[in-house]
């Protein structure tokens, strides 16, 4: 008999076994699948239903007026019209733009500053592991209560901690810095980039302990000096380690809410009015959970967009 005819003979053969023989030959066959899937199922069940159910719920929303009270009503692109409009002279244009700018700013200064200090505290100086905890004990309190004692310390009064300290050092007069138009938005987006610094520091740290010192020894021997081991084999190493900062700075840096929440209300005269503070307002304030939504909507599609564009650029750039 020929192997052809062994070959097609195993099917009709197997068809006839029982179905619990079937069964066992068939998971010895995908033993490694099934093992597999039973760890991932819960997982991803769990993924589906905190993450896709959510999304599905905002998009639908998202096309309606609903104040939670009455039913909701089938609007269109109502809302998102309203978010792109002149609507009360270009009110949320002008918060998108704001929450990037502010975005922009907060991811350049916490990739800038978190270098800098990983490069610091990567060398062999005493106390360098206070100094590590120094710096990340800000990620570790809560960001309302610290934004609530910047309130305090902010008062434009004589009796405001600030005001205070500069009045005997340099014996200005009180400045109403939650009021300043000048001020405010920068003590904001210093306060954020305070905050979240130390997440940034820890990944840059371990990134820079993992480089080979055999890349720095071979470079010294060449005739490198310290800007050139910066330039071409720290911060090449880096890349990785880079765009993830960048992609979890940049959804956190867009998600700006302690200082116009707790500090400033949005003002002064809108300048920290931000676009998850105008998600908020507009949900849980005006109960016009239809702009709400809509407003999350475009958020995570701009979130979405400038991750897809980081991981195409580094895909470009590596081949990978």
């Amino acid at each position: 008999m020929s192997l052809k005819t062994v070959t097609s003979a195993s099917p009709l053969m197997e068809e006839k076994l029982p179905w619990y023989v079937r069964l066992q030959r068939w998971y010895r066959r995908h033993r490694d699948a099934v093992v597999a899937w039973t760890f991932l199922t819960p997982m991803v069940i769990y993924f589906v239903i905190m993450t896709f159910v959510p999304l599905a719920f905002l998009v639908g929303i998202s096309f309606t007026e609903w104040n939670i009270i009455s039913p909701p009503r089938w609007v269109g692109m109502a809302n998102l019209q309203k978010v792109f409009s002149s609507f009360d002279n270009w009110f949320y244009p002008k918060v998108i733009g704001r929450t990037i700018l502010y975005a922009i700013a907060i991811l350049v200064l916490n990739i800038a500053g978190g270098f800098f200090i990983a490069l610091v505290l990567n060398q062999n100086i005493k106390g360098k592991g206070i100094f590590r905890t120094m710096w990340y004990l800000p990620s570790v309190f809560s960001g309302a209560v610290v934004a609530l004692l910047l309130r305090i310390y902010l008062a434009g009064s004589s009796q405001g901690v600030l005001n205070m300290v500069l009045h005997r050092l340099f014996g200005t007069q009180p400045v109403d810095w939650i009021q300043s138009t000048v001020w405010m938005p920068i003590i904001g987006v210093l306060f954020v980039v305070w905050q979240g610094i130390g997440f940034t520091v820890i990944f840059f740290l371990a990134g820079l302990q993992g480089i080979d010192e055999n890349l720095y020894d071979a470079a010294k021997i060449d005739g490198a000096n310290g800007r050139q081991l910066l330039r071409y084999i720290t911060i090449p190493q880096m890349v990785p380690v880079l765009l993830f900062i960048s992609v979890t700075g940049m959804i956190g840096s867009m998600q700006m809410w302690e200082v116009p929440k707790i500090i400033t209300a949005g003002g002064p005269n809108g300048m920290t009015y931000t676009l998850v503070y105008s998600i908020q307002n507009d949900s849980f304030a005006a109960l016009e959970m239809g702009m709400g939504t809509a407003q999350s909507l475009v958020l995570f599609i701009m979130l979405l967009v400038f991750i897809g564009w980081q991981l195409n650029q580094y895909r470009k750039q590596y081949g990978v």
